[in-house]
Formats: structure tokens, C-alpha cells, sequence
């Protein structure tokens, strides 16, 4: 394979990687993909820590620039590679790319942040979500579901997908990795049906991610089970 000066460094089971990934499809970037197995800590190991001292996914390296944070990166690669048949994807105008940038913004600090924290315990341990956190969570898809009702248009920020699309989708299959229902939240499910259906490389970047999270979290439920079963059968036998 001829050296490519754009290197993607990801987690197919990371909703921010598939962000990012999709983006890079959608701008027909190329790039290397360099695949960092979270479960393995490759994450932490010194050659990726020297790269990124946060050692997060994902990351790029784009000819000595190293970024990380997904919607910074989807940005970036927007500025650099964005050209007239795709600029509607982060419009250049002002009041257009500040309707894109807010729901950006949303996503990271009120959906994605409430996703984590709700199915946190499950994601890490195989535990119930927290259920101090749910509320957060059905505020922000409220949020949202309502921001979709009011604008009367397609997709987020009008009749084309944007990179908040992007963004905010693959956010919404973390729930599908969950097997979270959010049909009752009707706006939000018709859009993302809408996209799923109309964005070309939904299926490519996002379905074998939703399915390792879910087997990943199946599998954590079912050890705990046991240890638990374990556990109960210790006690009894103490007594």
C-alpha cells in the first residue's frame, strides 16, 4: 500500500470514530486506517501516547498536524478538503455554518454526554444504566426531537445533510447498540431513519460497530451473571 499522508487512527466500536469516519468517506479522503483496539489498551501504549498524550480515539495525522476530538477533526477536514460539490455539507456562509456548528456543539456536550453517562455501567461493566443519569438522557432526546420538529426541514440544519447529520448520527447508533428504543421520540426517529436511508456510507461505517458494542456488552452481562451466580453459591455453601 503507497504511503498516504492522511492517517486515521480508530475504534469501530467508538460512535465519535464513526463520525469521523464517515466523513472522511463522504469527502472521498485518502487515508490510511489504522485500527486501535480499545479492549486491548493499544490506546495506551508509548507510540500512541506520543502521538496523542490524551489517547483518545480518534485521531488523525494529517502531514505532521495531529488532531484529535472528533468534531473538531470532521471540521478540519471540512475546511481542508471541502470543494463546491460538497460544501453543503459545512456551508461556507456565515448564519448557514453557525446553524451547523450549534447542533456540533449540542451533540458533544448534552446528547453524547448524556448517552455516556446513562449507559456508562453498561458499557464498562455489564451493569444496569444509571438511573440517576436517565433523566438526562430523555431531556436531550427531547431536545432534539423537538429541534427536528420546529425546524420543519429534512435534516438538522435543512435540506441537505451536514456533518451535524453525521455527527449526530452516529451518536444515535450508540443507542442502537443498546438496543434503546426512541420511537416514542417520533421526529428524531423519522430523521434517522431519513439518513440512515439517504447517507451512502451509513451501513459500511456504522453497522459493524453498533454489533461489537452490543456483543461486547452481552458478553459483560453474561460474566457478571456468573460471578454473581458464583458468588451466591459461596455464600451458601459458607453458611
Amino acid at each position: 500500500m503507497a504511503w498516504l499522508s492522511t492517517e486515521f487512527y480508530f475504534y469501530k466500536g467508538s460512535a465519535p470514530c464513526r463520525a469521523v469516519w464517515m466523513t472522511l468517506k463522504v469527502l472521498k479522503v485518502d487515508h490510511e486506517e489504522k485500527i486501535v483496539d480499545l479492549l486491548k489498551a493499544e490506546n495506551k501504549r508509548p507510540w500512541f501516547i506520543r502521538l496523542n498524550p490524551q489517547h483518545t480515539v480518534p485521531t488523525v495525522s494529517d502531514q505532521g498536524l495531529v488532531l484529535w476530538e472528533s468534531r473538531a477533526i470532521m471540521m478540519y477536514l471540512m475546511n481542508k478538503h471541502g470543494a463546491e460539490e460538497n460544501q453543503y455539507l459545512y456551508p461556507k456562509e456565515a448564519e448557514e455554518r453557525a446553524k451547523v456548528d450549534r447542533m456540533m456543539f449540542f451533540d458533544m456536550g448534552t446528547l453524547y454526554h448524556a448517552i455516556k453517562e446513562y449507559f456508562g455501567p453498561k458499557i464498562h461493566q455489564g451493569l444496569p444504566p444509571d438511573p440517576d443519569k436517565e433523566n438526562l438522557l430523555k431531556t436531550s432526546l427531547d431536545y432534539l426531537d423537538h429541534f427536528l420538529e420546529i425546524g420543519g426541514v429534512p435534516y438538522l440544519c435543512g435540506e441537505r445533510i451536514t456533518i451535524a447529520d453525521i455527527a449526530v448520527l452516529a451518536s444515535v447508533t450508540e443507542l442502537d447498540a443498546m438496543d434503546y428504543n426512541y420511537k416514542c421520540y417520533g421526529e428524531l426517529f423519522r430523521w434517522s431513519e431519513r439518513v440512515k436511508e439517504n447517507f451512502p456510507h451509513y451501513k459500511e461505517c456504522c453497522l459493524e460497530g453498533v454489533e461489537m458494542t452490543r456483543a461486547r456488552v452481552k458478553q459483560l452481562e453474561a460474566d457478571l451473571k456468573k460471578q454473581m451466580e458464583k458468588e451466591r453459591k459461596a455464600s451458601i455453601t459458607k453458611k
